[in-house]
């Protein structure tokens, strides 16, 4: 993990974000892709057609704070041991992101939206973001403490293709981790059939990366695999969770729920998500 891609925005969580982006950067000893996107329906929404911000101020106040933004992430940014660049365009956030994506190793982003978009990113956003790009996301958990790379891992494993991809992009994450726990989730906490990839595959790949994972097999808690998972994160103190995204019909998780749409929506952990 040599080049991570910052997604930069101008939300309530940014500095959080950016703090979260350094952490990881400085213990894998990576470059810092900063990529700040002002979304152009932001841009759009102060356009004078029709009469709206017809002087203009609407539209000024915008850039006014994008290029604070800018200037305070850059202040930050110029006093750390990181290597990093900054790019600023204007676009759309998920065309602009995965884009760039195709030469980074990690994407670090959030799911608060611009501040002209209200307070909670769209989750189709992220949802796309996962399908669009072949790079694995970060998404910080709720804590407002700085992620710990360092810290213990999990993989939620089911032996699915997507889990397999996971665990292999997010591999150098998973190095930094002082311990990584491998986790299979089943309805009472039975033995299951071990999908295309078995337990030992997954075992055998962490070994050769110098990765002692740990194997726990725990049942679902009220019914709910991600309960589980953070339960079991809470007690052994997990900072990140790696995990494969949409195992299963996206359209039917977006109707009817499901593991990724609750991951994307409110995993209190790290997570490092890949499809």
């Amino acid at each position: 993990m040599k080049t991570i891609l910052l997604h930069v925005q101008d939300d309530e969580r940014v500095d959080i974000r950016v703090e979260n982006a350094l952490a990881i950067a400085r213990a894998a000893s990576a470059h810092l892709d900063v990529l700040h996107v002002t979304p152009e329906e932001a841009m759009a929404t102060f356009e004078s057609f029709g009469g709206i911000d017809v002087d203009g101020s609407g539209r000024k106040a915008l850039e006014n704070a994008e290029d604070a933004l800018e200037a305070r992430v850059r202040d930050e940014l110029k006093n750390e041991d990181v290597s990093w660049d900054y790019h600023r365009v204007v676009g759309p956030t998920l065309n602009s992101l995965a884009s760039r994506a195709a030469l980074s190793d990690l994407i670090v982003t959030g799911r608060t939206a611009h501040r002209q978009h209200g307070r909670a990113t769209p989750l189709q956003m992220l949802g796309d973001l996962l399908h669009e790009s072949r790079t694995p996301l970060f998404l910080r958990g709720e804590e407002k403490e700085r992620f710990d790379p360092c810290g213990t891992a999990m993989i939620a494993w089911d032996g699915s293709y997507e889990a397999a991809n996971a665990v292999r992009n997010a591999a150098g994450l998973l190095r930094l981790a002082s311990e990584v726990h491998v986790v299979r989730v089943t309805e009472k906490g039975e033995e299951v059939p071990p999908g295309l990839y078995p337990l030992t595959r997954v075992l055998e790949y962490l070994s050769r990366l110098g990765i002692h994972g740990e194997y726990h097999r725990i049942a679902e808690v009220d019914g709910l695999v991600t309960e589980a998972l953070y339960d079991h994160g809470r007690k052994h103190g997990a900072g990140l969770l790696v995990a494969g995204g949409y195992s299963h019909s996206r359209i039917g998780q977006y109707f009817f729920g499901g593991v990724t749409r609750t991951l994307l929506q409110d995993c209190p952990m790290g997570l490092a998500i890949a499809h």
